[in-house]
């Protein structure tokens, strides 16, 4: 289970938050803002996940700011949003025509797909006059955050899925990547001790989050014999298999 505090009285998010520390539980998240900020960096210290309130631009620049600041440097850090479009939430205003550095038509989104203005009917929709008038328009949103902050802005918030993952991944038991002191390091013999044909399910409970998953390949950090770092590879075939650790 992952716990949101968002939407709870200042008390009962406390008392809340008090508990899942006692707990040592990370699945915690703070889906779009409606929080107070004493939580946040609790959120932060315990392993979980922080998407902050989409709305305009200008101002979710600046939530990215203050959380980039205060993110626990042990855990992988990357940022959602929460767009809150489900019920009455707001969506972003645009900054107007002739704001700064606006957003120009045709750009290259994510992954490199082109972007243009979006039609609907005989309605065409411009992020610089228009704001997030429906969902469609947030791949120009992010386009715009990045005329304002820059392409940090948007690698961290491409980053977004992955840092949730590894909290959903943490809440079932698996521990943080020792690499930046998220645990306790293991030794080389832990890996070795992993049984041929594990599962990768079986290999992150025995040995923790790796620091990277490249292709059918994990990597840890881990302890020598002598107490030197080093670098463990645990490689998987096709089925998700363990098949050798070097």
């Amino acid at each position: 289970m992952l716990f949101d505090p968002d939407h709870m009285s200042v008390l009962a998010r406390k008392a809340s938050l008090d508990l899942t520390e006692n707990l040592r539980y990370p699945g915690v998240l703070s889906s779009h803002s409606w929080s107070t900020p004493d939580a946040y960096p609790r959120v932060s210290e315990q392993g979980g996940f922080i998407a902050p309130y989409a709305g305009d631009s200008t101002g979710f620049v600046e939530k990215w700011k203050y959380h980039v600041g205060r993110a626990d440097k042990r855990f992988y850090f990357g940022l959602g949003y929460g767009a809150d479009i489900n019920g009455l939430g707001a969506q972003g205003d645009p900054r107007g025509a002739d704001a700064e550095n606006p957003v120009t038509y045709p750009f290259e989104g994510l992954g490199g797909v082109t972007v243009d203005k979006q039609v609907s009917g005989e309605r065409v929709y411009d992020i610089n006059v228009d704001g997030v008038a429906h969902y469609g328009l947030y791949p120009d949103w992010v386009e715009d955050l990045r005329r304002l902050a820059g392409d940090a802005i948007v690698e961290d918030m491409a980053r977004g899925a992955e840092a949730y993952l590894l909290t959903w991944e943490r809440a079932l038991g698996v521990e943080a990547n020792s690499c930046t002191g998220g645990s306790t390091m293991r030794k080389v013999t832990a890996f070795r001790d992993l049984p041929r044909g594990a599962t990768t399910r079986r290999v992150l409970l025995q040995v923790g989050q790796p620091s990277a998953r490249v292709g059918d390949t994990f990597t840890y950090c881990a302890k020598k014999a002598n107490g030197t770092r080093t670098k463990v590879r645990v490689e998987f075939n096709t089925r998700g298999k363990l098949v050798r650790v070097r």
